[in-house]
Formats: structure tokens, C-alpha cells, sequence
């Protein structure tokens, strides 16, 4: 289709020889993007290879699966199928099953490339997709990288179907005469997704018929004014903002020199950097830092992660709380090195981690801003501060929970949960006892 060589070519997607594991689940997107990429294979010499994620969750499941198989025997496609547990990763890790899959799927993805040697992920994210994440993302509130929604091209992972719509998609198939399989569980409307697909986009339709294609029009420009703020964001933060590892100085004289995008685009940063992490930094923390810039010096406000913005005589800084929690815990950490390991429960007051996963030296200590743990085996993390928040740890204890660091990374939340980045593997070398008493 001439329609997505030319997005391809626009956006350097492919290049002569390249590896390409395709993500086929069966449904009618990535069937199509299987077939046009199997047009392409010829030309630009490409190296196919389909990836299969049973997911265990449908009773269809296996039928998806067959219906993969025999596609890519009569395209003579490789193939390979993982069989995952989406649901026991779910309730493991206390997600949602939508999180899990996509981080099982990609792992998956990435597999096959360590296999391989390199190469790239093609999804089939298409424009009726990029239109429902807008919106998602919108209803629960995002700046102007939000609203860019899906690149088309992002690392490793290219999507040659985002300048389609599912309309075309479906054309292009009964064409072909080609089939596809139905996922049911796309009908849900109990999720917000299913929801603002089957429900929310088709009266934006009514409205207008080419809704969908304007808000893909809309996230390409976007896109093209972000990747200006962000040069103008950098040109911006050489000027006015000193960093070191305690927190973020900003000149204020240069910062009201600034247009107000730009001192709000600093402020975020500045705070970000500060805390190690984005999420839960929201609009009305980035203003009320900035309002600190015309109030008199010696004020300051409270930011998530327990940060301070303060206005000081040297600009305006944006650095970690003093606090009692920053204290060493009460108690002793014994580390003694053993040739062997035993396994021990959850709860346990003694561990057994992998020694040379340490880089810095082993603290006994209280929580402090920037904290976070490693919480899935394929290395997802989160705040610590999320973390006691999503295993409902009450608030008045979080201060108290000893904790074995490595900087700022959390080796053993004591008496609770190990790091999966310091577990003993069949890779480890050296073993490091731990023992709280």
C-alpha cells in the first residue's frame, strides 16, 4: 500500500536488510501489517520473523494461535509463541492485566532481538489507536507530551499502520480476501479504553467523519512543536539551572527572562530530576514553584517525593526535605559473603542477594526522597513511595520500615520484600548474606 511506504520512508522505519519481529496476534491490524510488510520483504530485503504472545487469559486463546501458525507457514514466515501468565503477573505485581501484557509482550519482542542480534519491533498501532490514546490520556489530564500520543518511531519499536485508519485496514483485508480473528474482550466497556473505543470516538465520527484522522493530524504537529520546546528547553537550562546531587538551582533573574512556557517546561524538569521520577508531579506543583519566583526570598512550598521549592537569595532551588527519615535506621545489618544459598521466606530476617549487583556501599537507613524499588524480574521499577502506597502500607508507618540501600536504590525493604534486581540467579557468582537483628 502506497499509503504506508511513503510514512515509512518519511519517517526512516526500514532500512535494506533490516530484522524485523512482527507482533501477530491474529487480529485484523496486525494481519494486515504482517501482509504489507511481507510486500516490502523483497524490496528492502527484510528478515522476517512473527511473535506470538498466548496470553492464557481467552478460552480462544489457542485458536488465535493456530490461526497464527498457519498464516505464517502459508506466507513462509518464521514464527515463534510464548505462552505467558498475564494474570499471575497481573495479581503478582498488583497491575492491571493491560500493563501486564504490554510489559510481557515487549519482553517477548525484545527476546527474539537478543536472539537475533538486534533488529527491530514493528507494531500495529493505527490511527483510530492514536486517537483513543489522545483522548485517554486527556480525560486523565496530560501536557503537550501526552498529547503527542504514539511516535511512530520510538528506540527500537516502529509503527508502519499509524497513518491508517481502521476503516482502511479493514478494506485493505477483505481485498486480499485475507481473515482475521475477533478478540470479544474488545467489546468490554468496563475498561476505559474499550470504552472511548467503541463509544466515544464513534459519536466524535458523528460529528465529523474525518474526527479520527484530525486528531492523528493534531499529534503529528504536536510532535513537531515538542521537538522545538525541547531545543529551546535545553538552550534554556545551560543558562539557568545549576545541578548537583542534592537538587536543582534556578538564576531567577535569567528564569523571568524566559516566555512563561519555557519557565513552566524548567520548573518541571528542575523537580523531576530532583525526585528521579515524573509520575505523580502535576500541573499545580510546576505553577506553584514558578509563583515562587515573584514572592519574597525566604519562601517555600512543599513538591512530591518530599522535596522543597524554596526562593533563595541564590535563585530558586528545588532540593530534598531534612528530615528524621533521612536518619540511619535503629537496629544492625550484618553482611557476612557465603559460597552457598538458602532460600528464605518473604518475611525473613535474614536475605541472600547477589554480591556483585552492589554499586555503592550497603546502608541500613529510613526512607528519603529519589527511593526506588525493582519489583517485576524484567526490571520495572517504581518509588518507593508508590510502592508503600500500593501495598497500602499506612502512612504513619512508612517512616519507620528499615531498609537495606544501595544509593537509591532499595536492596530490602526489611521485613517485607527483596529487590528482584539483587535475587540470587543461576548467573550469580559471589553470594552476600544480609541479616537485620
Amino acid at each position: 500500500m502506497d499509503k504506508v511506504l511513503r510514512f515509512i520512508k518519511k519517517h526512516h522505519m526500514i532500512s535494506q536488510g533490516d530484522f524485523i519481529a512482527v507482533g501477530v496476534s491474529g487480529g485484523a491490524d496486525s494481519v494486515c501489517l504482517l501482509l504489507l510488510l511481507c510486500e516490502l520483504k523483497q524490496e528492502y530485503g527484510l528478515e522476517l520473523h512473527a511473535v506470538h504472545i498466548n496470553h492464557g487469559i481467552r478460552r480462544e486463546a489457542f485458536k488465535d494461535q493456530e490461526f497464527v501458525e498457519n498464516l505464517c507457514r502459508r506466507l513462509k514466515v518464521p514464527w515463534i509463541t510464548f505462552s505467558e501468565d498475564v494474570q499471575g503477573m497481573a495479581e503478582k505485581e498488583s497491575m492491571s492485566l493491560e500493563e501486564a501484557g504490554r510489559i510481557i509482550r515487549y519482553r517477548c519482542f525484545q527476546k527474539v532481538l537478543d536472539m537475533h542480534g538486534g533488529g527491530k519491533i514493528a507494531v500495529a498501532h493505527h490511527q483510530n489507536d492514536q486517537a483513543e490514546t489522545i483522548l485517554y490520556r486527556m480525560s486523565r489530564g496530560t501536557g503537550i507530551q501526552g498529547l503527542k500520543g504514539m511516535e511512530a518511531v520510538r528506540g527500537d519499536v516502529i509503527r508502519p499502520l499509524l497513518c491508517l485508519k481502521k476503516t482502511e485496514i479493514l478494506k485493505y483485508l477483505k481485498e486480499k480476501g485475507q481473515s482475521w480473528m475477533e478478540d470479544a474482550s474488545n467489546e468490554d466497556n468496563t475498561f476505559a479504553r474499550n470504552k472511548i473505543r467503541n463509544q466515544v470516538i464513534p459519536v466524535l465520527t458523528e460529528v465529523n467523519s474525518r474526527a479520527v484522522e484530525h486528531i492523528f493530524s493534531l499529534s503529528e504537529e504536536i510532535e513537531e512543536w515538542s521537538r522545538y520546546l525541547e531545543q529551546q528547553l535545553s538552550e534554556a537550562w545551560k543558562a539557568c539551572v545549576k545541578q548537583d546531587e542534592k537538587g536543582c538551582l534556578i538564576d531567577t533573574g535569567r528564569f523571568l527572562k524566559e516566555s512563561e512556557p519555557i519557565r513552566r517546561l524548567l520548573a518541571k524538569q528542575a523537580i523531576e530530576q530532583t525526585a528521579g521520577r515524573k509520575k505523580d508531579i502535576e500541573k499545580i506543583h510546576i505553577q506553584s514553584f514558578c509563583d515562587l519566583a515573584f514572592r519574597e526570598t525566604g519562601k517555600s512550598i512543599d513538591l512530591p517525593y518530599g522535596l522543597t521549592g524554596k526562593k533563595t537569595y541564590g535563585g530558586l532551588l528545588v532540593e530534598a526535605k531534612q528530615t528524621t527519615a533521612e536518619k540511619a535506621a535503629v537496629g544492625q545489618l550484618v553482611l557476612t559473603e557465603t559460597n552457598r544459598f538458602e532460600k528464605m521466606d518473604e518475611k525473613d530476617f535474614t536475605k541472600i542477594i547477589d554480591y556483585d549487583k552492589i554499586d555503592k556501599d550497603i546502608q541500613l537507613r529510613y526512607r528519603k526522597p529519589g527511593d526506588f524499588f525493582v519489583f517485576s524480574k524484567d526490571g520495572k521499577s517504581k518509588s518507593l513511595s508508590r510502592y508503600f502506597i500500593d501495598q497500602k502500607i499506612p502512612r504513619e508507618e512508612r517512616d519507620r520500615i528499615p531498609l537495606a540501600a544501595d544509593g537509591s536504590r532499595i536492596i530490602w525493604i526489611i521485613g517485607r520484600r527483596l529487590s528482584e534486581f539483587y535475587k540470587v540467579s543461576e548467573k550469580t557468582k559471589r553470594y552476600l548474606r544480609l541479616e537485620y537483628n
